[in-house]
């Protein structure tokens, strides 16, 4: 097993993982299902994965698709009026789900994404069919930013034009490849001040450029497994085995600081930003580390908004050698539950030769989507690239380097993109309302009356209990001709706009004349006297009798 791979040309630096809510509230969902977790983890280390095997076996496939429904769906209720505000039944409302409210992304390489004579155009085209969110490869670290703003600004602009939510990654990275010169040499030298205030302008600087256009940043990126920025303030910490050092990297305060300066660039700049942190072996070998890192945030009075866990599977097992299944990935989950911040899983890949093959992958990957998704603490979901010719280890989940699809591109959009998909139609009931299940996100909704009268209005469902309801105002025409409510109704024989045919047998004759002189003084009669005006004198009385005796 590889636990620390570093690539030569600045790719991620990481390691694979392997065994060789405007949603409902999230503390009140845990609290309602029991407050244990999956197996009773607490704040257990990886040995307690296997848990017992009733809660290795509790949470399936089943349970998951039951869990999705409470938690990422609520009730979109349509109300149509007219413009009197009575309700209008029979229409029909079509409801289509436009965007997720989850993010689900993939990291983007700034060179492809921007090539406009190579594969750029194919990768841009799926890029806007499969996510909502993106992540720049390399970009945006430190040393790498810092001779490459101009193609890092064009790659935001790109995703920020076409819609994408941005995460930033990421601020403070303690690798050799993404730190300037200067700052290595001050941090191998023992000058933490230099490294503290060098830091700490990088952190204002690269958040206060991007603003709003980048919604999240990975403040310091793999805190528990990287030691070359902090050995400058910390001569306990070893930055070539720093799990292994006296001064933990985790858990300074430097690291506290950090965050602070990020949170108080944000506050003052007034941007709405979140801030997260993140690290590899999260889900495997390093719980109990990363898990200590972020309770030592919290207790720091960090407002720390999301943990990431990136996620590289190298194995179809966990370290107890369970396979992934629904109730092992719930299990991670539950136990980071118990920590006051959203989960995201930030760098989902399964690369690596502990894998029987691409439909095996499918599978597990199938697990993870299902159970993160449900999960009211996990918000987000994004991968380290979907095509191999862009991949670290040239292993994408989605595509081979010639575009051939694999299986869990198959598993992503009939899930994604169908199955959490609202399309759904109704026709309202006497009160004027429909009532259609949503997934959580964006949707249109397009009414039609029964005279062919369409209106289409955007709505949000962002809360799963209170759902959400709209009210939709439609013109209806003024029915042109006389309201009859007796029958038979009369007729207009000749076409001339009085209705001679007052008896409604089809002729003009003396029943005509009898059913108005017995109906004069009705309010049927009344409301429709332009119709029944025979003498011409506005009103319709006893000479309009006459008048019609006449013509008989």
């Amino acid at each position: 097993m590889t636990r620390d791979i570093e690539s030569p040309d600045g790719e991620e630096s990481t390691t694979d993982e392997d065994g060789s809510t405007g949603r409902v509230d999230r503390r009140d969902y845990l609290r309602a299902i029991g407050g244990l977790g999956i197996g009773g983890l607490g704040t257990a280390g990886v040995g307690a994965l296997t848990g017992t095997a009733t809660a290795q076996t509790a949470f399936d496939e089943s349970a998951a698709d039951e869990r999705i429904r409470e938690t990422q769906t609520g009730p979109l209720t349509v109300e149509v009026v007219d413009e009197n505000g009575d309700p209008v039944s029979g229409a029909s409302v079509d409801v289509e789900m436009t965007e997720h409210d989850f993010d689900w992304g993939t990291m983007v390489n700034a060179g492809t994404l921007l090539d406009r004579f190579g594969e750029g155009s194919d990768y841009r085209q799926y890029l806007q069919e499969l996510f909502n969110t993106a992540v720049l490869e390399n970009i945006h670290k430190w040393a790498i930013w810092e001779g490459n703003i101009q193609q890092a600004d064009d790659a935001v602009d790109w995703l920020d034009e076409h819609g994408f939510r941005i995460r930033g990654h990421t601020c403070v990275y303690g690798v050799d490849y993404a730190i300037p010169n200067d700052v290595l040499t001050a941090a191998q030298n023992g000058d933490g001040q230099t490294v503290r205030d060098r830091t700490m302008a990088h952190l204002r600087e690269i958040i206060t450029h991007y603003g709003d256009q980048i919604q999240e940043w990975d403040v310091v990126n793999e805190a528990v497994h990287r030691g070359k920025l902090q050995q400058g303030e910390y001569s306990g910490v070893d930055p070539e085995n720093p799990m292994s050092s006296q001064t933990k990297p985790w858990t300074t305060d430097l690291l506290a600081d950090w965050y602070r300066e990020a949170e108080s660039v944000i506050e003052a700049n007034g941007l709405d930003v979140e801030t997260a942190t993140n690290d590899f072996n999260t889900m495997t070998w390093d719980q109990d580390e990363y898990y200590e890192q972020v309770q030592f945030l919290l207790d720091q009075g960090i407002d720390l908004d999301a943990i990431g866990h990136q996620t590289h599977l190298g194995s179809s097992t966990n370290p107890s050698g369970q396979s992934w299944s629904y109730a092992t990935i719930d299990a991670v989950f539950e136990r980071f539950a118990a920590l006051d911040a959203n989960q995201r899983i930030t760098e989902f890949d399964m690369a690596g030769d502990g894998w029987s093959g691409q439909q095996q992958r499918a599978e597990a990957f199938r697990a993870f989507l299902k159970t993160a998704y449900g999960h009211p603490d996990v918000d987000q979901f994004v991968m380290w690239g979907m095509w191999d010719e862009t991949h670290w280890r040239d292993e994408a989940p989605f595509f081979d380097e010639d575009w051939s699809e694999k299986p869990a591109l198959d598993v992503w959009r009939t899930l994604v993109l169908d199955e959490w998909w609202t399309d759904a139609s109704e026709t309202t009931a006497d009160d004027g309302t429909a009532t259609v299940d949503a997934f959580l996100g964006e949707h249109d909704v397009r009414v039609e009356t029964s005279d062919g009268t369409t209106v289409t209005e955007t709505v949000a469902v962002t809360d799963s209990s209170a759902g959400a309801r709209m009210t939709v105002t439609v013109d209806v025409p003024t029915t042109e001709g006389p309201n009859w409510v007796s029958e038979p109704a009369p007729t207009d024989p000749d076409g001339d706009g009085l209705y001679e045919d007052v008896s409604g047998d089809g002729d003009l004759n003396f029943p005509d004349v009898n059913r108005l002189f017995q109906t004069t003084e009705s309010t049927e009669v009344q409301d429709n006297a332009e119709y029944l005006d025979f003498d011409g004198d506005g009103d319709v009385d006893m000479q309009d009798v006459l008048a019609l005796f006449e013509r008989v």
